[in-house]
């Protein structure tokens, strides 16, 4: 929804409410003196019929109007200040999904116009001049780059600390799916969503205050004793809402551990036992290492040593055959293929033939190029032809549109005629 309509929706809702107010306080107020209820207590004596015929017969007073304005402006809940700000609108009774749309628009359209200053040199316009007049010097690029990184940091810690919220999430709501979340934790109820989802923004928030904190962004010692405190709490909190099966299931759907094996897996197509299978040990180096220096030579090779004695269990685990396809998906190259049959609808065995026209292809250049008795011209000419037949074989395989794609990034068919 535009900013501009959020706002006029929030200001209509205050304004109908004064109209309430109005007219409810013109109606009370010109009630007769008799039909209001007795600011006082009872009489000791109720009055006798003549006397109330009397009353009766008595000329009403004329009724006392008191007129009540509920005017209403914008610049009353507007102000500079944006924690005042969110508070006026919380105050008047605006949505929280409201408040958090204008303030993200507001302060995104803030940063805007700081990042556009970045974008000029400073040159007044004039149409008869060239381009490369307004074109920024290299010193002003350099500046550029810099306040750009320096917004890049700024931004997301700024909605972080004003809503609480994770800036990449909240944009990709207006440029990517808004019901991510909803379909990821759908086995929860709609209030343990809302609950779980505030504590994962809570949490988000105290990790993320506690890095900005660390010199260069290395946490120290006591500060990585903090960021495990703040894990431990989570989890604490987390089984407050949800069973030990529903914990599970929120770690296997959205977790940094199951986000990365769903992008590392792509060919492998494991069953869920066998997701869970991996997931289980994948989860556990993940949390041994998650605030280890992975650039310490000495963690790092720890760190190798023990990924390698989990892929050992893995494959006694799943077996040799659906090992050695585990171990295929790190090949970028059959990624990437496995990518391309999905889209295109490809069977999915084309990828592994590719990956074997390719080893061929590369086998037959390097015996060639290894065989000194062959003049230069014959081995070009070769190389060329062993180039044009692969090139002839994968487009056959995956087809014209499919291969077109794919040859933008097979430097492997570009290369075999380079000697």
């Amino acid at each position: 929804m535009k900013p501009r309509l959020i706002a006029l929706i929030c200001l209509l809702n205050l304004t109908l409410l004064g109209v309430g107010f109005f007219w409810g306080g013109v109606y009370v107020a010109s009630r007769p003196a008799q039909d209001r209820p007795a600011a006082g207590p009872l009489p000791d004596a109720l009055p006798t019929h003549a006397a109330a015929a009397a009353v009766a017969r008595a000329p009403a007073a004329p009724p006392v109007l008191i007129y009540k304005t509920n005017q209403f402006q914008w610049s009353q809940l507007e102000s500079t200040d944006y924690r005042q700000y969110i508070a006026n609108l919380r105050a008047v009774g605006c949505p929280e999904a409201t408040v958090r749309d204008i303030i993200v628009t507001d302060v995104m359209r803030l940063y805007a116009a700081r990042r556009g200053k970045f974008y000029q040199n400073g040159r007044a316009f004039k149409y008869w001049e060239t381009d490369e007049k307004r074109k920024l010097k290299q010193t002003q690029l350099e500046e550029r780059e810099a306040q750009l990184a320096l917004i890049d940091k700024e931004l997301p810690a700024v909605l972080r600390e004003l809503l609480g919220i994770n800036y990449e999430r909240e944009v990709n709501k207006y440029f990517v799916d808004a019901e991510e979340d909803d379909r990821r934790l759908a086995f929860l109820s709609e209030d343990q969503r809302a609950r779980v989802l505030a504590l994962r923004d809570q949490f988000e928030g105290r990790r993320e205050q506690a890095l900005r904190e660390a010199p260069d962004g290395k946490p120290t010692p006591g500060q990585i004793e903090q960021l495990r405190q703040i894990d431990r709490e989570q989890e604490a909190a987390l089984a407050g809402v949800m069973t030990a099966e529903e914990r599970y299931e929120f770690d296997l759907t959205t977790s940094p551990t199951a986000d990365r094996m769903r992008r590392e897996l792509v060919g492998f197509n494991p069953s869920e036992a066998e997701f869970r299978e991996i997931f289980s040990r994948e989860r556990a180096l993940d949390a041994a290492y998650a605030y280890e220096d992975t650039n310490d030579e000495t963690v790092l090779a720890a760190k190798a040593a023990e990924e390698q004695k989990m892929r050992e269990d893995l494959e006694a685990a799943l077996g040799p055959d659906r090992a050695a396809q585990f171990e295929q998906t790190r090949n970028p190259d059959f990624q990437s293929l496995t990518v391309l049959a999905e889209r295109f609808d490809l069977p999915p065995e084309v990828s592994q033939t590719v990956l074997d026209m390719r080893q061929l292809a590369e086998e037959a250049r390097r015996q060639l190029l290894s065989n000194q008795d062959i003049p230069a011209d014959r081995r070009d000419a070769a190389l060329n032809a062993i180039q044009a037949e692969a090139e002839r074989a994968t487009r056959q395989t995956l087809g014209e549109q499919a291969y077109a794609e794919y040859s933008r990034s097979a430097a492997w068919i570009h290369g075999l005629g380079a000697n």
